[in-house]
């Protein structure tokens, strides 16, 4: 993606969203930056000063004509976001004004950046680690206030420092390894087997936490995956229009009108929340249509994070429904008894319990009376309050590791990358355990250590460059 022979180039692009608005900031990084914006912000001084804006007319370099009237913000050679000289140039945010300017300083000798190449020079100069520049992509696509308060916890260095005390136990660890094996024919240990093993317990202890709270990471960054299944005609879109706060599914007492899964995003508590609608389980289907969306049905369910079961609590639940409660995870369920608003009689927990019991779903579950307190409920789709009522208590959940200093990891690179030093780490501590020779220990310790390193980005390649920043938009 990027190659080291144009990393020397001055490179410019617009770093707002395209389209039309109020301001527009273009932005110019490079050794020649200074030189070529002058020559059309005439009004800059011959030594501006850092972190300075300059107010003037940006003008055509051949005509003299005038473009546009800009702020052009200078960034002294070290002390800015990509760690070079940068210009950030702010004008008026129409589409044709910003080419017009980018077609300025392409013809002085800039090119345009490739995407995420500003963050990417950012990393290259060390203004910040692989972690923190994966951090600046997910703040931007924050969809939720959590979502962006853990991105910047983790583009200040939270899970940074975490892996930087990883390495350094490591490293003192590896580094008395190969120094015993240098001493190994005079048979001199440099280091106690029992302070070794200290260590390796702190360093498994700290990757074991870290690789724990990926779940509630990415929940945390890409909100939660929420399917609401059930038989057909049980009131599934009726409860997804509730969540959505909006009309999205179509409504009818017809069994089978949701036919594909529905999308529908929303957000509370600063959460994010996906909720997917799904064709109505059954068996005995001739439609066609009506069986694909059945099987999509089943797909949602499996990639969900939670899966909200319905059932109408007027005629209870029946075999068939049970039989699909068996198939799910009570650890991934919650249980909605809808249409309570048809009945005359006060439901409770113990009546789902009675319709459940000797079930594999009620055997499976490990601790009922909580599963029961904070996992059933029963609503009516007219009631808008049920809203509030269950997602409260599905954020609650995970409420133990929302704080502002949790350090938490989000991003399937990093789960990879700490997995393997975490394998390597445990085959270590065998090794120790069974008086193995250092050079075994230093083999398989290094294997951890690269991994650490290449979270970090200490050690990369095209690939993981790739990986990284083909995300990233243009401009960044």
């Amino acid at each position: 993606m990027f190659r080291g022979d144009r990393d020397n180039d001055t490179i410019c692009a617009v770093s707002t969203p395209h389209g039309v608005g109020g301001i527009s900031v273009i932005r110019i990084s490079g050794p020649k930056t200074l030189s070529i914006v002058k020559k059309i912000c005439a009004f800059l001084p011959e030594h501006p000063e850092s972190h300075k804006s300059y107010f003037g007319l940006l003008k055509d370099v051949e005509t003299g004509l005038e473009i546009d009237e800009v702020l052009a913000a200078y960034f002294q050679h070290g002390r800015s976001f990509t760690g070079e000289e940068v210009i950030e140039i702010s004008c008026h945010g129409s589409p044709v004004i910003c080419q017009s300017i980018l077609t300025q300083l392409v013809g002085l000798g800039a090119r345009p950046a490739d995407r995420g190449e500003f963050t990417y020079r950012a990393f290259m100069n060390g203004k910040m680690d692989l972690v923190q520049a994966e951090s600046v992509l997910s703040l931007i696509e924050a969809q939720s206030q959590q979502a962006a308060k853990l991105a910047l916890r983790q583009l200040k260095g939270s899970v940074s420092k975490k892996l930087e005390d990883i390495e350094n136990d490591m490293t003192w660890i590896l580094a008395h390894a190969e120094a015993g094996i240098d001493f190994s024919t005079e048979d001199i240990r440099v280091v106690d087997q029992t302070v070794t093993l200290q260590k390796l317990a702190v360093i498994e202890k700290s990757l074991q936490e870290l690789v724990a709270t990926f779940r509630v990471g990415r929940i945390l960054k890409d909100g939660f995956r929420i399917v609401l299944t059930g038989l057909p005609n049980v009131g599934k879109s009726s409860l997804l229009n509730v969540f959505l706060e909006d009309e999205r599914a179509i409504v009818t007492d017809i069994p089978g009108t949701t036919r594909d899964v529905i999308h529908g995003d929303t957000s509370f508590k600063g959460v994010k929340f996906t909720f997917l609608d799904t064709a109505g389980l059954r068996e005995s289907v001739s439609d066609l249509v009506e069986k694909i969306g059945i099987q999509k049905s089943k797909e949602a369910t499996g990639e969900s994070d939670f899966v909200f079961f319905v059932y109408d609590s007027e005629k209870g639940l029946s075999q068939e429904e049970i039989k699909i409660l068996n198939g799910l995870d009570p650890q991934r369920t919650y249980i909605l008894a809808n249409k309570i608003d048809r009945i005359s009689s006060v439901l409770s927990p113990k009546t789902v319990l009675k319709d459940l019991d000797n079930s594999e779903f009620l055997q499976k579950i490990g601790d009922l009376e909580g599963f029961l307190k904070r996992r059933v409920f029963f609503v009516s789709a007219l009631d808008k309050k049920i809203r509030s009522q269950v997602l409260e208590e599905l954020v609650a959940e995970f409420a133990d590791l929302q704080l502002e200093n949790t350090v938490l990891i989000s991003n399937s690179r990093h789960l990879e990358n700490l997995t393997r030093a975490l394998e390597n780490t445990r085959r270590t501590e065998a090794l120790v355990k069974q008086g193995l020779g250092e050079e075994f220990i230093a083999l398989e310790l290094k294997e951890a250590l690269i991994a650490i390193h290449e979270t970090l980005g200490k050690r990369f390649d095209d690939q993981i460059m790739d990986r990284v920043f083909k995300e990233f938009c243009i401009g960044k």
